[in-house]
């Protein structure tokens, strides 16, 4: 029963978790881009730092992908969600 108490407080973790992540990594993009009308995949920045009596140096930064985290909340609360209804029917 503690066991079951246990992964149940997980899978719901898991779950909000899993939202929050879809949330912020494919819905919140979506509004500002369609607003400033830039495509979703421009998300890289690049800087050009020079001066007259210097070298110019050239950054180029890209943002990591945070997909990743969004598949494992989503695998973990599908897990949860599959040994909960298991152990629903083997009470039975």
């Amino acid at each position: 029963m503690k066991k079951r108490k246990t992964v149940t407080v997980f899978t719901i973790i898991f779950i909000i978790m899993t939202l929050i992540s879809v949330c912020h990594n494919f819905i919140m993009p979506i509004y500002p881009l369609s607003k400033l009308q830039k495509q979703i995949g421009s998300s890289s920045s690049v800087e050009i730092i020079g001066g007259a009596d210097g070298p110019t140096a050239l950054y180029i930064t890209k943002e990591p992908s945070l997909y990743i985290f969004t598949v494992i909340f989503a695998l973990l609360s599908i897990a949860g969600v599959l040994y909960l209804s298991h152990i629903k029917r083997s009470e039975k």
